[in-house]
């Protein structure tokens, strides 16, 4: 007997000295400070979430180029600190065309399809997302709420493909989402004519929604989802829509706090509405959804003031959707003549409420635009075949006997409906910078309108005066006014320059500036009297402006160094002195 003991003794103390137990380390390549890089493959941004006990608060997951993590089980981020998903190359992903830097994919893997539970505060940035797997499975969404209260945050993100939306708040309280600069594609998947869209309120308030100088191209449903609830804050600021199918906010009416302005609008809110379609999730009194939509509050819900301020909007349709409502009327499908267009601004009901200033005085539309952009290179999203998809869809979709209407892929030739691509198309195949002399300047403050990715020089100029523009849209807002202009902090320099540093002589810190005429890349290297490059303290895109570098040689030793700044084809030096 004690024989048999000791060996099944000695057998369990080898199985357990074999078996690795897993740790972060398993997960990461190496760490910079806070930053842990993470290992590409299979799992292991995984790994990287759930085994990290104890992260620092500046914990960073830093992805790496043209790698793959995908996601055999969906992890759920920490409610101790906020979770940092970025990638390593910050260059605007509209305009970046470097093929040999595809943004990391984070995708499904096996018969997941991949996705994050956030149970905290995330933010990611930098990344392309597809809620599919190699497997040809495509998931319902991305980012799934676990715990009220959370703020995401999405930048400069390409996303898609999906059953249903990207982000869903998963019947949690007070989710906070904000999207900046992000590219959105191909919303579609499911057969359902409400499905494919960027973002659903899901049977609790949502605290905010914030859109901003993003892109929204091919969308097959709804893609806001307000639902009946009532969000506290919606902020929807310089946005592209190109071909979206269904309706762009999905409401009954109930936002009270709403600034929609600079946006373009090309094609959007394409499905014509009947009375009996979908009367959960349209409006109540039977009326087809504008792009803005109002009714009054229900005695169930607080009575506030309701405030939304409309300026500085383009919307265009092409004649050749115009007829589908009536192409639907004369077929009596779904038994009903009755169908109407919803390629509106407003419903008949939400426009007699922003003209009642006495019963209505913080309801304030401002300007529309009615003009062609003039896109530069959209590739194939008006032509003819396209077109033909989109109405086809629309037609099939709205038919409640219809159920197989699903919106064909846009831009990928060799998949179909029925495929599911883990990896998007890169470089993004179009220019959405347009020509039209009226929008370039139509926007708050003379700007573009709609996102200004596409215009990178009007970009950075923008960005300087961006917190003015914001408060003066929410003044605006609350005082129930139209905005005034906000002029821009910044002039655009008109040549390359570069300046000596300051201090020179200088120890061990010194600063190096130097302007930009037009945005591109930038590298910026020292080097000693011998030649030898000694530090590089940038190598990467810079949009047009004044700029500042800072140079830090408490390792090198005293004496004359050089510093050049290379842009455009030009390099220019100068020499300063450390002097320790």
């Amino acid at each position: 007997m004690k024989k048999t003991i000791f060996t099944f003794l000695c057998m369990f103390l080898l199985v357990s000295i074999g078996v690795k137990s897993q740790t972060l380390s398993d997960y990461i390549s190496e760490f910079r400070g806070d930053t842990a890089v993470v290992k590409p493959g299979d799992n292991t941004l995984y790994g990287a979430i759930v085994y990290d006990n104890n992260p620092p608060a500046g914990r960073v997951y830093l992805l790496k180029k043209n790698e793959v993590y995908s996601l055999a089980s969906n992890p759920t981020t920490s409610d101790k600190i906020t979770t940092r998903i970025i990638g390593e190359d910050r260059r605007s992903l509209v305009t970046n065309k470097d093929e040999n830097s595809h943004p990391p994919v984070i995708c499904g893997s096996g018969t997941n399809t991949g996705g994050i539970n956030f149970g905290g505060d995330i933010l990611v940035k930098n990344v392309n997302m597809v809620p599919a797997s190699a497997t040809n499975n495509l998931g319902w969404t991305f980012f799934w709420g676990s715990k009220a209260g959370c703020t995401v945050t999405l930048e400069n993100c390409l996303f898609e493909r999906t059953r249903w939306v990207f982000v869903a708040s998963n019947q949690v309280e007070g989710t906070k989402l904000y999207i900046k600069d992000c590219y959105f594609v191909n919303m579609s998947g499911q057969p359902c004519r409400r499905n494919g869209g960027v973002y659903d309120n899901v049977e609790h308030n949502t605290d905010v929604i914030w859109v901003e100088n993003s892109t929204h191209v091919m969308a097959q449903g709804m893609i806001y989802k307000f639902r009946n609830y009532p969000v506290k804050e919606v902020f929807i600021n310089h946005n592209t829509f190109v071909n979206c199918a269904g309706i762009v906010f999905e409401n009954q009416g109930y936002v009270s706090n709403m600034i929609i302005a600079n946006n373009i609008f090309v094609n959007s809110n394409l499905q014509p509405y009947c009375p009996s379609l979908d009367l959960s999730e349209t409006d109540l009194d039977l009326q087809p959804l504008g792009l803005i939509n109002v009714r009054d509050l229900p005695p169930s819900y607080p009575q506030v003031d309701r405030k939304i301020l409309v300026t500085h909007n383009n919307t265009y349709w092409d004649n050749y959707f115009a007829d589908m409502h009536q192409v639907l009327a004369q077929r009596k499908v779904n038994k009903t003549d009755k169908w109407y267009s919803q390629m509106i601004r407003m419903n008949d009901r939400t426009k007699a409420m922003f003209d009642n200033n006495q019963k209505y005085p913080y309801l304030v539309e401002g300007n529309w635009y009615s003009l062609d952009p003039q896109f530069k290179n959209p590739q194939d999203l008006f032509s003819d075949a396209t077109k033909s998809k989109i109405r086809e869809f629309c037609l099939n979709t709205v038919d409640t006997t219809n159920s197989t209407a699903v919106l064909d892929l846009w831009g990928r030739k060799n998949y179909s409906a029925t495929d599911y691509p883990h990896v998007s198309e890169w470089p993004i195949p179009i220019d959405l910078s347009y020509t039209n002399a009226t929008l370039l300047t139509g926007g708050l403050g003379g700007f573009p309108l709609g996102d200004l990715n596409w215009f990178p020089d009007k970009k950075k100029q923008w960005l300087a005066q961006r917190d003015a523009e914001i408060s003066k849209l929410k003044d605006a807002l609350n005082k129930g006014v139209l905005p005034t202009n906000v002029e821009s902090k910044e002039v655009i320099p008109t040549e390359f320059n570069v300046y000596q540093n300051y201090p020179n002589p200088f120890n061990p810190t010194t600063t190096i500036a130097y302007d930009l005429p037009k945005s591109g890349n930038v590298v910026i290297k020292v080097y000693n009297l011998l030649g030898k490059e000694v530090a590089t303290l940038f190598n990467g895109f810079q949009y047009a402006g004044n700029h500042k570098v800072t140079f830090d040689a408490t390792n090198l030793s005293s004496g004359v160094y050089v510093y050049s700044v290379q842009f455009d084809n030009a390099t220019i030096s100068k020499k300063m002195i450390l002097m320790k």
